[in-house]
C-alpha cells in the first residue's frame, strides 16, 4: 500500500511541478540563489511528506555541528536512495548534491535537482568527474554547500568502501570544512524490500567539522581515508543507538 501511495504522490507532485518550473525558471534568470532557496524549501517539504508516508521513524543527530553562515562539504556513507531524501529533509544550509548520471533521467526529480544546482557525475568518465569536482568547488566559493558520497556507489554493508580521494578536493580547493555524515537503516525502507516500500527506523548523524588546513601534511595527503575512518567509527557507535 505504501508503494502505491508513493507512486500516486510522485505523479501528483510531477503534475503540480509543471507551473512551478516556469516560476522557478523566471526567478533563476533574475536571482539564481533565490530560486535555489525556494527550490530547497519545496524539496524539503515534499521529502518530509515522502518519509512520513513511507513510515520512516527518523532520528537526527548533530545538526548543531554544522557551522552557520558558511558553506561546507558533507561527506557521507551511501546506503540507499532514501539517503538523499533524509539528508535534504535535514540539512540546514543551501546544499547541492553530487549524484550519479542515471538520476538525471528521472522526470521531475532531475528538474528540481537542476534548480538546486545539483551536479551529475558519470562514474565511467574520469575527465567528466574532474570537471564536476571543479564545478562543485565553484559552487562552494559562491556560498553553496556540497553533499557527496565519496564511496562512489550505494553500499549497504557494515564496512565502508574506500573513499575517492579526488572528492576531497572540493573541501581543500574550496577552503571549506568537511562535515562527516553517517546514515543507518535507509536500505531497509526500499532497496532491501524491492519492489515494495516498508516502514522502518532510519538515522542520520552529522559529525564535528573537519578543517583540512589544520591537519598535518601526511593526513592531508590521505584525507579521504581519514574522513572514512571517522564515519566508519560513527557507524559502529551508531549501531548501539539504532
Amino acid at each position: 500500500m505504501r508503494t502505491i501511495i508513493i507512486l500516486i504522490l510522485y505523479v501528483i507532485i510531477a503534475i503540480l511541478s509543471i507551473p512551478a518550473y516556469l516560476v522557478e525558471g523566471v526567478i533563476r534568470l533574475i536571482h539564481p540563489k533565490t530560486a535555489a532557496k525556494i527550490a530547497q524549501v519545496i524539496v524539503r517539504v515534499v521529502f518530509r511528506i515522502v518519509m512520513f508516508v513511507s513510515g520512516c521513524r527518523k532520528t537526527i543527530k548533530g545538526v548543531e555541528n554544522i557551522p552557520a553562515g558558511t558553506p561546507v562539504m558533507y561527506a557521507a556513507n551511501h546506503r540507499s536512495f532514501y539517503d538523499i531524501i533524509l539528508a535534504y529533509a535535514t540539512v540546514p544550509n543551501q546544499t547541492a548534491f553530487i549524484s550519479k548520471m542515471e538520476i538525471k533521467k528521472m522526470p521531475c526529480v532531475a528538474q528540481w535537482m537542476y534548480f538546486l544546482n545539483c551536479l551529475f557525475m558519470d562514474r565511467s568518465d574520469v575527465k567528466q568527474n574532474l570537471n564536476i569536482i571543479l564545478q562543485a568547488v565553484d559552487l562552494v566559493k559562491n556560498g553553496y554547500s556540497i553533499y557527496i558520497a565519496p564511496e562512489g556507489t550505494r553500499n549497504a554493508t557494515d564496512t565502508l568502501l574506500k573513499f575517492k580521494e579526488g572528492s576531497m578536493k572540493i573541501a581543500t580547493k574550496g577552503k571549506c570544512p568537511i562535515i562527516p555524515v553517517c546514515v543507518h537503516g535507509t536500505e531497509e525502507i526500499f532497496e532491501n524490500q524491492l519492489p515494495w516500500i516498508h516502514k522502518g527506523k532510519i538515522r542520520i548523524e552529522y559529525g564535528e567539522p573537519i578543517y583540512p588546513e589544520k591537519l598535518d601534511k601526511e593526513t592531508q595527503k590521505h584525507l579521504g581515508a581519514y574522513v572514512r575512518d571517522i564515519i566508519s567509527d560513527m557507524y559502529e557507535k551508531g549501531l548501539t543507538d539504532f
